[in-house]
């Protein structure tokens, strides 16, 4: 190893070549130190000289820098590292996301096309729902129809054949009954009633005439029958009021309804008012009827 006081006697730039000479040496951060001050042409001779020797560089960072800034380097390349890394991983949580997001707006988009293809199909079938609904509404309306007319026909049908067989059905009440004519109602009738009252009259199904049997006093006496096949409270009532209207008039009336059948409302109002009731031939509530004819 050369003394302090060899290099000592050394220029500034023979001692950088006296310490080039030695190479990679431990002493060279010494005798830099123990070397005088450089001038800017010795700094340019020791750069030229780094240059030349590069491996010196870290040597001369060993000796001026701490072992915190000589490990900062390493430090700085494992943030930068950590750094790439973590770079990578929000690159790949980005990627995630995204594919995340693409799957998401393809469930979206296939839940709106179900949605829509649901709310067609809600509407076909409430569409659909409607028709029937005004199908059976019609079939409905058709059937009672069909009930009406049918009702209407039986009716009509009961009322030829009360009219046809009036001296079988009432011949064991009266003698010789027989249908009025509505014309022969209105010339009885003119000058006792007023023509709204009288239209009333002639609107009954059956008007009849005839006397009563012993033992009966013989006086004449007169019937307003309403026929329908099944005879309800609107019937005894219409029979009713117009034997009032005939009794008005100064006759003596009996009101009847003959049907088929009789609802229970029509059996209790019709004795509630005196009707007789001709069904099956026979004639209930006949006795108390005549009482009221008047």
């Amino acid at each position: 190893m050369p003394s302090p006081t060899l290099i000592n006697s050394l220029s500034p730039v023979s001692s950088l070549r006296s310490i080039a000479a030695i190479g990679e040496r431990t002493l060279l951060g010494e005798a830099i130190i123990q070397s005088v001050a450089f001038t800017v042409n010795d700094l340019q001779d020791l750069t030229r000289l780094l240059r030349e020797r590069p491996e010196w560089l870290s040597e001369i960072r060993r000796i001026v820098l701490t072992d915190e800034l000589l490990a900062l380097p390493a430090l700085v390349r494992e943030l930068v590292e950590a750094q790439r890394r973590n770079d990578e991983r929000f690159a790949e949580l980005a990627e995630a996301q995204r594919r995340t997001e693409e799957r998401l707006e393809q469930l979206i988009v296939r839940f709106e096309e179900a949605q829509r293809r649901n709310d067609e199909r809600f509407a076909e079938l409430a569409e659909a729902q409607r028709r029937t609904e005004e199908q059976l509404a019609e079939l409905a309306e058709a059937q009672w129809r069909t009930e009406d007319q049918v009702a209407d026909l039986r009716g009509r049908m009961l009322e030829i054949e009360y009219r046809d067989k009036v001296g079988a059905i009432f011949g064991g009440r009266l003698r010789k009954p027989k249908v009025v004519d509505a014309g022969d109602v209105w010339e009885l009738l003119r000058e006792r009633l007023d023509d709204e009252e009288i239209r009333q009259v002639v609107a009954a199904d059956l008007i009849v005439r005839g006397r009563q049997l012993p033992p009966q006093d013989e006086e004449e006496l007169w019937l307003v029958v309403e026929v329908s096949g099944v005879v309800d409270r609107s019937d005894v009532a219409r029979a009713a009021e117009r034997a009032a209207l005939l009794r008005k008039a100064g006759l003596s009336v009996v009101p009847v309804v003959a049907g088929l059948r009789l609802t229970q409302g029509a059996a209790a109002l019709s004795e509630e008012l005196g009707v007789a009731l001709a069904k099956n031939g026979g004639l209930a509530g006949w006795d108390e009827a005549v009482v009221r004819a008047g």
